[in-house]
């Protein structure tokens, strides 16, 4: 079959459009980043697309000779450049009506466990409109909906699981007591590829889970244990604690820094992340693996320590590397301004240069430690910022070479900065 996959760059879409193109299919990956996409995954054929801005017409074009769509895009909730509304009501609605327009023979729509409005996230509310949307539509649809999928890589709350289970001592855990149905994603690439088979249900709504109930305190032990970290103490973090967080990830989302810590996912998992997949082992007659069994044939390797880990630690290092950027130009300009030019005065500067030097390098300071703290091309300022150092260094060598020696070493400090600045590069990759 000729399969459009829309969303293909994503953690679910990703493993769909490679595993059903290995089945034999002709994949179209579709995605808005897709240029990072296809280096990536150069074998699959690669094509734009945006549910925020494309319409019918647009889909058209790109679903002719097309036998099968698959969606798997979604977003967890409004931020910058993302619309929650746009993605899963009006972009949607816009790729069902092309499919009915070009005759497109099948969709599989992927959810999620608890998209109900009863939840009270927007996020829910659009996704259980936009299921309607796709059972209703004059075509034959099947909507699937995942509990918490698990794979070798993650992304989103699975990627959040193995961080705080990377954490040392203590893994502070809000509640740990919400259920879920963990499920491969080599299963969910199974039921994707038995829905879109000829003679497969159609007009139906299945959850998808596997055959064991974990609660999130024991998928974090679990992972833990599977890592080679050992036990550790879980502490119940209360919901009114944790809110400013998850307050704050709202506020990344707005400046662009996606993170799955959320107020949309605290409403999610106090609502529903088990979800009932009987239904669909009922009529399928599907076995899922089992979470433990997963682990258990899956042996981590010292990726996955260094990934888990890395969680919360490599993001604390980009936040202070920018912070100190930033506040060290705002420094130079403001209560240090006279001790700065004091010491390029030292180096034998003219006072045309030092105020060259002094404005030019600070505001070369602020620039990339906004961009770090932004999360905005992150690999070249920190490329930038490793170079700048080498060339402050150099020019302390020549001209004060004194500094080497002082006190507090403020020369010898900075060299670290090259290491940690080269470490955020090496490891900046959004998936």
């Amino acid at each position: 079959m000729k399969i459009l996959i829309a969303g293909a760059a994503g953690f679910i879409g990703s493993h769909i459009a490679t595993a059903l193109q290995a089945r034999g299919h002709e994949v179209v990956a579709a995605a808005r980043s897709w240029q990072g996409a296809r280096k990536r995954l150069p074998s699959l054929a690669w094509i734009g697309c945006d549910f925020t801005r494309d319409d019918v017409a647009s889909w058209t074009a790109r679903l002719r000779g097309v036998d099968a769509v698959i969606n798997c895009v979604g977003v967890l909730q409004n931020g910058l450049n993302e619309s929650s509304r746009a993605v899963h009501v009006d972009g949607l609605d816009a790729l069902l009506r092309a499919c009915e327009q070009v005759g497109v023979g099948r969709f599989v729509h992927i959810s999620a466990v608890g998209a109900e409005a009863a939840s009270g996230s927007a996020y829910a509310a659009d996704k259980e409109a936009g299921e309607k949307l796709v059972l209703a539509a004059a075509l034959d649809t099947v909507v699937l909906r995942p509990s918490l999928v698990i794979a070798r890589n993650t992304y989103g709350s699975s990627s959040l699981i193995r961080a705080l289970a990377g954490l040392p001592w203590v893994t502070p855990v809000v509640g740990g007591e919400q259920v879920f149905r963990p499920i491969m994603m080599a299963d969910v690439v199974d039921a994707v590829d038995a829905a879109i088979q000829p003679g497969a249900a159609r007009g139906v709504r299945w959850d998808l889970g596997g055959p064991e109930r974990v609660s999130l305190a024991e998928i974090i032990t679990a992972y833990r244990r599977w890592l080679g970290f050992g036990e550790t103490r879980l502490v119940k973090v209360p919901r009114w604690m944790a809110r400013p967080a998850f307050l704050f990830g709202d506020l990344l989302g707005w400046l662009g820094i996606k993170t799955a810590m959320r107020t949309n996912s605290l409403k999610q998992l106090d609502f529903d992340v088990e979800g009932d997949p009987g239904p669909w082992l009922d009529a399928t007659g599907a076995q899922p693996q089992a979470f433990s069994d997963f682990l258990n044939g899956s042996p981590a390797g010292a990726q996955d320590r260094w990934f888990a880990r890395l969680g919360f630690a490599r993001p604390l290092a980009r936040v202070l590397l920018g912070a100190f950027w930033l506040v060290t130009g705002i420094l130079s300009l403001t209560i240090a301004r006279s001790e700065a030019l004091f010491i390029l005065e030292r180096g034998g500067f003219s006072q045309e240069m030092q105020q060259l030097v002094l404005w030019g390098g600070s505001i070369f300071d602020m620039m990339v430690g906004a961009a770090m703290l932004l999360k905005r091309h992150v690999r070249t300022a920190a490329w930038l910022m490793a170079a700048m150092t080498i060339a402050y260094l150099t020019a302390i060598t020549i001209s004060l070479p004194g500094l080497w020696a002082g006190a507090l070493g403020p020369a010898l400090k900075s060299v670290p900065l090259i290491g940690m600045a080269l470490m955020i590069a090496a490891t900046e990759d959004e998936r």
